[in-house]
């Protein structure tokens, strides 16, 4: 990493106590940070860093730099991001969260972190990335750099879209790409016992340099998942991801309602290997509504669905015929990764309301393999990037 992009805002109560008396044994925090290139920047007010500026040592004052709360450093902070500067903030008070939401930059909540000296507000603990050390801060920083290009999208003619970050095929893949790959989809696909958060958060970085860099995506009005085949499996991996990342961008809905509600269990897509080839999206179709609290706000909405992987496109599909049936203006899917080289495009017709009960019939489909209107939707040079996940996982 190059350190004159990269900087980490902190609440005063880090490195100072209520009464604004130096913690010297915190000073190795400043150090870790500033080892790994990057800046640290205690966030105040005014008044506040008069008092603080006269108590950093002096062999601190490059690795401990001093920001106001007011305006004019927010609208600084928004220009620096669109020149390509990366930020986070670790939150301790209120002001620490509504600051990160001013500026649209990542807050984490070091709340495991405390020894029990400072009260972490309530906004922080609801809103932060929860941390177990600094060096995931760090971490998450680097996960940003690493995406320079997605392996796979499709920009459809009817005003749907379908992107996916990474090739997440592993046969006869190197070995360490397919370690890398294992641990994405372990912490993806696993539940709450089993994942690692630190994981979660790399992919998460991941998924924000996308949605924050490239303007295709400052359109969407609505964010959601495409739900677990299993309804009762609601705090999955995506459901973080997706959370974080509308709040980090003030997305809706607001409160975070999902969009897309499985009210039946049906057979996992990943097990069911033929089975799905033939049943196309019909089995989504059986199983699927859109939450009737929103049906009368998605009509004229853009719509981005997250998901953790694509393999035939038929989740995809799923989404795109429910929500256009809903009125949505536009329908974007976006995965982290994508299996195999083959999507489906297909053709139903739904009748009735897609958030109580409907029918469907299906149509027609075309099976894509490497071009769409003559364009590759495959980047054959994505193995490289993920590569660069080596030295983090």
């Amino acid at each position: 990493m190059t350190k004159n992009n990269k900087m980490i805002f902190i609440s005063k109560l880090v490195l100072f106590t209520e009464d604004n008396e130096l913690i010297e044994e915190n000073l190795q925090i400043a150090d870790l940070f500033d080892n790994q290139d990057v800046y640290l920047a205690i966030v105040a007010r005014r008044s506040t860093i008069n008092i603080l500026k006269n108590k950093i040592p002096k062999e601190y004052t490059e690795k401990i730099k001093l920001v106001n709360r007011g305006s004019q450093n927010k609208d600084t902070i928004r220009e620096l991001k669109e020149k390509g500067a990366i930020f986070g903030f670790i939150g301790i008070v209120e002001e620490d969260a509504i600051f990160s939401f001013n500026c649209k930059i990542p807050l984490f909540n070091p709340e495991q972190l405390s020894s029990g000296r400072v009260v972490i507000s309530e906004k922080v603990k609801k809103y932060g990335l929860p941390i177990i050390e600094f060096q995931n801060v760090i971490d998450c920083l680097k996960a940003f750099e690493v995406h320079k290009g997605n392996y796979f999208q499709m920009f459809f003619e009817d005003k749907f879209s379908v992107i996916s970050l990474n090739n997440a095929n592993t046969y006869y893949r190197p070995e360490e790409e397919v370690r890398i790959k294992s641990i994405f989809e372990t912490n993806l696909k696993g539940d709450v016992s089993s994942r690692d958060q630190r994981i979660l958060l790399l992919l998460l970085f991941h998924l924000i340099n996308e949605v924050t860099t490239n303007s295709f995506f400052e359109k969407v009005d609505y964010w959601g998942t495409f739900p677990s085949s299993n309804p009762i499996n609601s705090d999955t991996s995506v459901s973080f991801i997706k959370e974080a990342v509308r709040v980090l961008i003030n997305g809706g809905p607001r409160k975070g309602p999902e969009i897309l509600i499985r009210h039946s269990y049906m057979q996992s897509k990943h097990s069911s290997g033929a089975l799905r080839l033939n049943n196309k999206s019909d089995k989504d179709f059986d199983t699927l509504i859109v939450n009737p609290n929103l049906i009368n706000r998605i009509k004229g909405k853009v719509i981005c669905i997250i998901d953790d992987y694509i393999t035939n496109g038929y989740s995809a599909e799923s989404a795109k015929h429910l929500l256009f049936a809903a009125g949505a203006k536009e329908v974007i899917f976006i995965s982290i990764g994508k299996f195999g080289q083959r999507y489906y495009s297909t053709n139903y017709e739904i009748k009735g309301d897609v958030s109580e009960t409907y029918s469907y019939q299906f149509i027609n489909e075309t099976l894509y393999m490497d071009k769409l209107n003559g364009e590759m939707f495959y980047n054959s040079d994505n193995d490289l990037e993920i590569l660069n996940f080596s030295n983090l996982v």
